[in-house]
């Protein structure tokens, strides 16, 4: 027989076991819980300082979110000549050997986590040319590849005319048969440059593979468009590996103060 007391005693028990079960973590108590997922890793770097060749360069991609150890890669193209990357650090560092030029490449960054994340980042780097005195001959061309160059004439005069003028010499070294495009930008900038440039070999001989389609023009060009668009443009074509020189002139002879210019290449192999 179930008296009063007894039957108060065990419904108290019942609610005493559930409470118990319910702060153990049964229904939705927290006390087994998975812990919360990790931020997703994210690399947040999206720019690069340029470089300059010759001169120490340093830069961090920093990354953040992911699980543990972060290891960076670079997992398409390659980084500027000279430049090496930190796996675990993501440091970007070393001294740019030139040539000056703009670098595409892509870096990878994953963490230690079971499954593993990742995250990938196109980038590039603008590798300067060094600061050089008068490049107005062969011997002391500039080595360049495909980018942009700033520079100035001053003083300098007509080609083939002019006494000791401040011409200027790059060197283009190619590694496969290319399409290079030269153009000058000087006077689209606001510069007075009258600029004339060619396209010579080691010995100083202008090539006679410019202007599409057929490639089989003198490399020299003055006007990108004659007595209106004062800047110049000239493609070339080589065959394979190779080098040539751009010669840059202005063809005003009154390079004073300096006049300067944009140089800008593509299409280097």
């Amino acid at each position: 027989m179930t008296t009063w007391k007894s039957h108060c005693a065990r419904v108290f028990a019942l609610t005493l076991l559930a409470a118990g079960v319910l702060a153990c973590g049964g229904g939705n108590g927290g006390g087994n819980q998975p812990p919360p997922p990790q931020p997703a890793i994210n690399i947040t770097t999206s720019t690069l300082v340029s470089g300059t060749v010759g001169v120490p360069y340093n830069q961090t991609i920093a990354a953040s979110g992911g699980t543990g150890v972060r290891t960076f890669t670079v997992s398409a193209g390659a980084l500027p000549a000279g430049l090496s990357l930190g796996a675990v650090t993501g440091v970007i560092a070393g001294t740019p050997a030139g040539p000056a030029s703009v670098t595409d490449f892509s870096i990878l960054v994953e963490d230690s986590a079971s499954p593993q994340q990742d995250d990938t980042q196109a980038l590039s780097i603008t590798i300067n040319a060094a600061a050089v005195g008068r490049n107005d001959s062969i011997a002391d061309a500039t080595p360049i590849g495909n980018g942009t160059i700033s520079a100035s004439i001053s003083p300098s005069g007509d080609p083939n005319t002019i006494l000791d003028p401040d011409e200027d010499y790059y060197e283009i070294t190619t590694t496969a048969a290319s399409t290079v495009t030269v153009d000058i930008n000087a006077q689209v900038n606001g510069s007075p440059l009258d600029s004339v440039i060619e396209i010579v070999n080691a010995t100083g001989i202008v090539l006679n593979t410019c202007e599409s389609p057929l490639f089989n023009s003198e490399c020299v060009s003055d006007d990108e468009v004659f007595a209106v668009d004062l800047d110049s443009l000239l493609q070339v074509q080589v065959a394979g590996a190779t080098t040539f020189y751009i010669h840059v002139v202005d063809w005003g002879s009154n390079a004073r103060p300096d006049k300067l210019y944009d140089l800008v290449i593509s299409g280097v192999n």
